[in-house]
């Protein structure tokens, strides 16, 4: 009923005011905060001022807005939009390689990221990696909860809007202003600097007003994750007649295949630029070209030790049960069993590139802006994988040490004494896999978005606008998967002088005391540099160009997107109430052409297919808002819409890659793949919040949130059958119907009323709760079940404490989130079939000190928990974290030192 009420009222709408139904895209018309000239200024300094620059924009706004403002120039104590966007209310995190990786709003990852109000992207994904943009650029970060006709469509949970500077938001004359701090990561031992600069010039000549900015910034990192895991348990029939009687008679036995360690480290170094040129000829018309790249670069390896149970089949026994389960705890092989270690050397790099022309004109009632933008991103990716093997005489395997479900063996001679793990003459070069990338990404856009304001009635003024793009998202990918050696005529570690390397010390000494904290391993270096020779040597053709490009993996795909919105704004009175708000449409098309390659099998044999495929798809996405003031500062706020959000283009990839067994996955080969079926996820949306700003930079808010989502898409495991192997195989599908709902909870305050020293005290606290649910799609019978939606945590909050008096502040923020869904259908045959995320936490810290006003210092420090990330199989009981652990990962913490200056 809800969505019937929409459509009808957009339809209504949009032939009332004659918009033709075939368009997609976006046009921007701003938003009443974004006309008010103190606030388009946004020159900020200090915490206090920046918290209500961000309360004066979610006051002013007609959608659901939260914001995070710069304090001033490259002030803002995060290195990239990524880390800053975890403090606001609804928003999450994922961390990987050192850094804030993932961002989800509300527990979703389906948001449209947009750059001063046009879309970026990196390479063939939908949406750029925030992890790219530096905070030190920054201006503000607006993240829209609540969907506007002139907003992108694309994104169920949301918008993230990302505002760098621009010359006219800066005083007049000449400005120059920046930082520079050394990082010290932890793990990794590596200090590293950051820095960024910005100049700016704003001066006037023969009645026109000019300005010319240029920023740069430069992130270089050394990083470090732990991370040890066990894979899902089987159920294992054991004959070997030293095994003790399981605790359940006549139920299986279940043990983990591989169990195993790696350190993954590397360095990582961000160079970004950010340009732009303003005139206003008159006070009638303004015109601009400005400019973004951000360049990246990573260097980096993953040192990994796999002792395998199952090397050869399950021929141990086991000496010990987790209590009262058919769970091992303890499994011991001595008959000489295989263990691996593993160096994967990788080299990425990605360049991003916008650059726009635009210009905005004012005739009487009629505002006119219109924006032509260029956007580019190209990434390449190359890695080498070799795997050693020794065979130990004898290995007992703990699945939990000291419950805590980190995994460890002890490894004996024959005569009990200790292995030698440092012996090279006992490594065989055992596998290796080859792989390459390359993906590019390219639009054109073009919007006009125009306002007509209305000199009386409840109506003020409208908005309308159309948006024309062309995408284009282009990949091809090399990954020879696990190719063993000649066991007829091994290869061994010290037939390479110079392959031999040690992993750093110390694994995860933090966390849980290990018997192997530090192993043999390949050298990084010398696998990129004689990967031929390696090759040649383990009996396969060199190729010192690298492997041949597999047809499954490529694609290249176009999108035509058209769009044409309508908005009504409106002012009028409720009871004696102040109610404004909007309401309108938008109108979207999208054309679409695959390109791929199919296989199939005929006759036994696999044949490639060229696929070349068109559709064509239009939608209504209508929205509505309202805000009714109860006071002067207290307000009632609520929003209806629909949006939409695109699979992802990779999803879209009609091709399957395949990949033998491997000793590590010895029992079934693994694949991945596409899906040319799936849908848009469509969602019908309500958010109503009401809000109380009782003080500057001071405020209360409750909000309610409900999304009724359909064809959520979200990756399942499978088992498929290609010439009589079987195949694990991961696919994106589109569930069925789902939602989302909750309830946000924010408060700020900064207690003014204290004597002295303690009136410089601040506090902000936000709470979400959640619950997120979505029919699974059928199995093999036609059947389906009810699914918790990936990635929602039931709770999350932010705990912020804030200081700011007498030359110095500080900011101390305490973030956690409750348990998650991470994936479903993994391989196992524990309850539950699902892998869970346990609770996560995070505690940081900054301080500055303002010498004068034109220079100051810091110090900054992450992770100060040294929190650990762990989840594991299951799901289906109150004791799985115990009984099925997965992944126990020590994440990076780091301390930084600097200064920044402004004049």
């Amino acid at each position: 009923m809800f969505k019937q009420k929409k459509l009808s009222l957009s339809i209504a709408l949009l032939a009332t005011l004659g918009v033709e139904a075939h368009a997609q895209g976006n046009g921007e018309v701003p938003r009443p905060s974004e006309t008010d000239p103190a606030l388009e200024e946004v020159v900020v300094r200090g915490v206090r001022g920046s918290l209500q620059s961000a309360q004066a924009i979610k006051m002013d706004a007609q959608q659901v807005v939260d914001s995070i403002v710069a304090e001033d120039i490259g002030k803002l104590p995060d290195n990239s939009v990524a880390e800053a966007l975890q403090r606001v209310t609804g928003v999450q995190i994922a961390r990987a390689n050192g850094e804030a990786s993932t961002v989800l709003v509300r527990g979703l990852p389906n948001v449209v990221t947009t750059l001063n109000g046009r879309n970026i992207f990196t390479t063939t994904g939908r949406g750029v990696s925030l992890s790219d943009i530096p905070a030190d650029l920054l201006q503000r970060v607006d993240v829209k909860k609540s969907a506007s006709s002139q907003d992108v469509e694309g994104g169920i949970a949301g918008v993230i809007d990302v505002h760098l500077r621009r010359p006219f938001d800066f005083d007049d004359g000449f400005t120059i202003a920046g930082g520079l701090r050394e990082v010290y990561s932890e793990q990794a031992e590596s200090t590293d600097p950051v820095g960024s600069v910005t100049m700016n010039n704003n001066w006037s000549s023969g009645g026109s007003d000019f300005g010319a900015m240029f920023s740069m910034s430069y992130q270089d990192r050394g990083y470090m994750d732990q991370v040890n895991f066990v894979t899902a348990p089987f159920a294992t029939e054991i004959t070997n007649p030293n095994t003790n009687e399981p605790p359940n008679p006549g139920e299986p036995t279940l043990i983990p295949n591989v169990i195993g360690s790696y350190f993954r480290y590397g360095d990582r170094n961000r160079t970004s630029y950010n340009g732009a040129f303003q005139w206003s000829p008159n006070d009638n018309s303004e015109y601009y070209a400005e400019f973004f790249h951000v360049g990246y670069e990573q260097d980096s390896q993953l040192n990994f030790w796999v002792p395998i149970p199952s090397w050869g089949g399950q021929l141990g026994y086991v000496t010990e049960y987790k209590p009262g389960t058919n769970v091992a705890q303890e499994y011991v092989r001595d008959d000489s069993p295989g263990t691996i270690t593993s160096n994967q050397a990788f080299v990425n790099s990605s360049d991003t590139t916008q650059v726009a022309f635009g210009g905005e004109w004012n005739f009487d009632r009629l505002t006119v802006r219109s924006d032509l933008a260029y956007t580019a991103s190209e990434a390449d990716s190359e890695g080498f994988i070799l795997d050693l093997a020794f065979f130990a005489p004898r290995i007992t395997y703990d699945f939990s040490k000291n419950g805590t479900g980190a995994s460890d063996i002890i490894i004996e001679n024959a005569d009990g004494t200790a292995y030698d793990l440092s012996d090279p003459s006992q490594y065989l070069l055992n596998q290796f896999f080859d792989q390459r990338s390359r993906q590019e990404g390219e639009e054109i856009s073009w919007k006009t978005d125009s306002r007509y304001v209305f000199d009386q009635g409840v109506m003020t003024s409208v908005d309308f606008g159309i948006r024309l793009s062309q995408r284009n998202a282009f990949n091809q990918s090399a990954d020879t998967g696990g190719l063993p050696g000649d066991p007829d005529n091994p290869v061994f570690l010290t037939d390479f002088p110079g392959l031999e390397d040690m992993t750093p010390s110390g694994f995860l000494d933090d966390v849980v005391d290990l018997n192997t904290t530090q192993w043999l391993t390949p050298n990084r270096e010398y696998l990129l540099a004689h990967r031929s020779e390696i090759r040649a040597a383990m009996g396969y053709d060199p190729l010192p160009g690298g492997p041949e490009y597999i047809p499954e993996l490529f694609f290249d795909n176009d999108e035509d997107n058209y769009a044409a919105y309508v908005k009504g704004n409106y002012e009028t009175e409720l009871g004696g109430m102040p109610l404004d708000g909007q309401f309108g449409a938008r109108l979207v098309r999208l054309d679409s052409t695959l390109r791929g390659t199919s296989a199939i099998q005929q006759g036994g044999e696999t044949v490639f297919q060229s696929v070349d495929s068109e559709n064509s798809t239009t939608k209504i996405l209508p929205s509505a808002s309202a805000r009714l003031s109860l006071r002067e500062d207290l307000y009632l706020r609520g929003a209806l819409s629909e949006t939409i959000t695109r699979p992802g283009f990779a999803d879209l990839n009609p091709s399957t890659a395949y990949f033998q067994p491997t000793p590590t996955q010895p029992d079934f080969g693994t694949g991945s793949g596409g899906n040319p079926e799936l849908e848009s996820v469509e969602s019908s949306n309500l958010d109503v919040s009401l809000e109380w700003y009782f003080g500057d930079a001071s405020s209360l808010s409750a909000g309610l949130f409900y999304r009724d989502i359909d064809g959520y898409i979200q990756l399942y495991a499978s088992e498929e059958l290609r010439d009589n192997v079987p195949y694990e195989v991961t696919r994106p599908q589109n569930t069925g119907s789902g939602s989302l709902e909750g309830v946000e909870l924010a408060y700020t305050q900064f207690f003014d009323n204290l004597p002295g020293f303690w009136s410089g005290f601040g506090i902000q606290a936000n709470a979400t709760f959640m619950d997120g649910e979505t029919e699974s799609p059928p199995d093999a019978d036609g059947n389906t079940e009810m699914q918790n939606l990936a990635n929602v945590s039931d709770e999350s909050y932010n705990l912020i404490l804030l200081y700011e008096k007498y030359d110095f502040s500080a900011r101390l923020a305490y973030n956690w989130r409750s348990d998650y869904y991470l994936s479903f259908n993994e391989a196992g045959d524990q309850p539950g079939s699902s892998v869970v995320v346990t609770e996560t936490d995070s505690l940081d810290l900054a301080l500055n000190y303002h010498w004068n006003e034109n220079l100051s210092f810091l110090l900054e420090a992450t992770n100060l928990t040294d929190s650990v990330y762990s989840d594991y199989f299951g799901g289906g009981g109150g004791n799985d974290e115990y009984l099925y652990p997965r992944d126990t990962f020590a994440r990076e913490r780091t301390y930084s030192l600097g200064m920044r200056f402004r004049y």
